[in-house]
């Protein structure tokens, strides 16, 4: 009787352990993988707007790619992300550089700097071995323009180097996007002269708003602009002005930010008619 409680026992215990390897299995991944960060857009970004009138940009640092990059014939390195030029807004400022694998190439020597007024200031440039391993991240030292490029080796010789491709950060918060509140979208005006009034709600903390106005032919496809208005009295949230014919026009504006906030996005377009 005894022996059958202890076999009993035994048995429920191993239940129980095997219950606890798998719950471990599903929550600590594999250490032996490698997951390839997938290319990012610019500009790909979520906004979490927040009380006050600044919005916070966040953008993922690294994402799953579904199908690894395509091999590219044994020659310079071709770049792929952050494209050329891309403004990165994210912190903390985690960099994934990515490039296309290079057929034969044993491994990449990657170079990266970041510029102080008009110096360019390099990191020590970094060798990432495997054919496959065609990224690095590393964290980027503050909010200013980078740049860096690639070159393959094939064990025997390298490449040319890729050209330079520059980026650049800034993680300031920003503004939020004004709400216009007049004229109302689409509106028709008959009267004459053509006085209009565009007004819009403040946003708190901000310096100044920057407004764009165009005229346009009836059919709305063609538009010329007026030369933009910067309004630099934060407490000035509308602008009069006359309108130049009898034809649509469209308006949209933009919260300035200063030195201590990111301008906010532009507001949508809203377009107006005049009659007359």
């Amino acid at each position: 009787m005894k022996l059958l409680r202890d076999s009993e026992q035994l048995v429920l215990r191993i239940g129980i352990v095997a219950l606890l390897i798998g719950a471990v299995c599903i929550l600590v991944p594999s250490a032996l993988g490698q997951t390839t960060p997938e290319a990012l857009p610019a500009g790909d970004s979520a906004n979490v707007w927040l009380a006050g009138g600044i919005s916070e940009v966040t953008q993922p640092e690294e994402i799953v790619q579904a199908a690894p990059l395509p091999a590219t014939p044994w020659g310079t390195p071709v770049l792929v992300s952050p494209r050329n030029g891309t403004a990165l807004y994210h912190y903390p400022r985690t960099t994934t550089l990515i490039w296309q694998p290079v057929v034969s190439a044993t491994s990449y020597v990657v170079e990266a700097a970041f510029q102080s007024g008009s110096t360019w200031t390099a990191y020590p440039p970094v060798t990432v071995t495997g054919n496959s391993n065609s990224f690095y991240t590393f964290d980027f030292v503050g909010d200013q323009k980078g740049r860096w490029r690639v070159t393959a080796f094939n064990g025997t010789v390298y490449s040319s180097p890729s050209a330079w491709w520059t980026f650049s950060y800034n993680t300031k918060p920003q503004m939020a996007t004004p709400i216009q509140t007049n004229p109302a979208n689409n509106e028709i005006f008959g009267h004459y002269p053509r006085a209009l009034t565009l007004s819009w709600k403040m946003v708190p903390a901000a310096v100044g708003y920057k407004l764009e106005i165009a005229y346009c032919d009836s059919a709305r496809t063609t538009c010329v602009s007026y030369p933009i208005v910067t309004i630099t009295d934060p407490l000035q949230s509308k602008y009069t002005f006359n309108f130049v014919g009898a034809q649509p026009g469209k308006w949209r504006v933009t919260t300035l930010g200063g030195t201590t906030y990111r301008d906010s996005t532009a507001s949508g377009w809203r377009w107006f008619t005049f009659t007359q």
